[in-house]
């Protein structure tokens, strides 16, 4: 029940905000809106001010705004239709940015919850790692890897989840006002759980050198889990070999820090979609609806700190469909775009009849793509 009303809320809140994106902008640009809905389907409470009707309805799934004339002919100057094609442009965008700003906002109330964060300053070299040799200093800001910008510490953690044993990589740090360029062999690091009677040994090895073992007994350190006892689990990564500074959250680091959240989202999504593309991330390893929900209960049912997961899941989804309805699919925003940007360039519109077949096309591989999305994620279910 919980998931349900959390899952509900989560997508109530997108989609009407996505829809107020739309409507504000429309307004302040003098379009005609006959109606500002939240929710679908039948009236529960319905108010006219002026020409908009302000509606709230029984499905509590999203939400929507119409306006004069976008759908049909209208002889109103004001009809959507009938407005500069500039306009329209900048009133289809809205939604999708809402999302976006709705996800900085999230953000802008995680980080000081979060606090303190990791920076891209070093605080300590690991020892025995190859960055050591090659005389990466603490204090060194690392600004650059493998010629890609850096602006706070997921840059850093986006880029090591890339590499691999043969990797060589190559960071330019900022020391003293100076850059310097270091290259260099991405580090083994290889961690093994040793699951006992009595608690979890973690033993951590660097480039094969060990280098520390740590004892975490049952009950407030570990979770007890019979099933595991007397097996090894062993993890290994690849990474640069340094520990971060943290600082503190105050009343001005917090606006970067947000934006920079904001703007490493937007980054993942599209990396992951050049991803798709190019065949390096299949279908498969995408997530529907299906595939949100469970997500939601993971979330909600991760601790005492869920409403943290929560948070930092619902920005990551309003920032996606934000981004997602912006690409130049027929049925999306970013698709209806496209036709405006046609016809800035052709100084006429695409015939409407024309558009609506497109837009017709792309909504109903949409739904097949949803529900192709939809069954790899029952299936997965399934299969555990």
């Amino acid at each position: 029940m919980l998931t349900a009303v959390v899952t509900i809320v989560m997508f109530l809140v997108m989609v009407s905000l996505h829809e107020f994106g739309h409507y504000i902008v429309g307004k302040l640009l003098n379009f005609k809106i006959l109606e500002y809905s939240i929710g679908f389907g039948p009236k529960i409470f319905s108010k006219t001010k002026g020409e908009t009707a302000y509606s709230l309805r029984c499905i509590p799934l999203g939400g929507y705004c119409k306006f004069e004339g976008e759908e049909e002919e209208s002889g109103d100057p004001r009809a959507f239709a009938n407005q500069k094609v500039w306009k329209r442009m900048l009133v289809i965008v809205a939604g999708g940015f809402s999302n976006i700003v709705l996800g900085f906002v999230i953000f802008l109330i995680l980080v000081p919850l979060t606090s303190p964060f990791a920076t891209n300053v070093v605080d300590t070299v690991v020892e025995n790692s190859y960055v050591a040799d090659e005389g990466l200093q603490s204090g060194d800001e690392i600004i650059k890897i493998d010629g890609k910008r850096v602006s706070f510490y997921n840059d850093i953690s986006l880029a090591a989840s890339m590499f691999d044993k043969d990797t060589e990589t190559t960071i330019v740090v900022k020391r003293g006002g100076e850059k310097r360029t270091l290259t260099f062999k991405p580090t083994e690091d290889v961690t093994t759980y040793i699951y006992t009677e009595d608690g979890i040994e973690v033993e951590q090895s660097i480039n094969g050198i060990a280098s520390e073992t740590l004892f975490y007994a049952y009950g407030d350190e570990a979770v007890y889990d019979e099933s595991k006892v007397g097996t090894t689990e062993t993890t290994t990564r690849y990474i640069i070999g340094f520990r971060p500074t943290s600082e503190d959250v105050t009343i001005f680091n917090v606006w970067g820090e947000a934006y920079h959240q904001t703007k490493f989202v937007v980054k993942l999504v599209y990396q992951s979609l050049w991803q798709m593309i190019t065949g390096k991330v299949g279908l498969d390893q995408m997530s529907g609806p299906v595939g949100i929900v469970q997500q939601v209960s993971e979330s909600v049912h991760s601790g005492s700190q869920s409403y943290l997961y929560v948070l930092n899941l619902a920005a990551l989804l309003t920032i996606n469909l934000g981004l997602f309805n912006l690409l130049p699919i027929p049925a999306l925003d970013g698709g209806k775009f496209f036709f405006m940007l046609v016809e800035l360039i052709r100084r006429k519109p695409v015939p409407p009849e024309k558009e609506a077949v497109v837009h017709l096309i792309g909504m109903a591989l949409l739904v097949i793509f949803v529900i192709f999305v939809s069954m790899s994620d029952i299936s997965k279910l399934i299969n555990g």
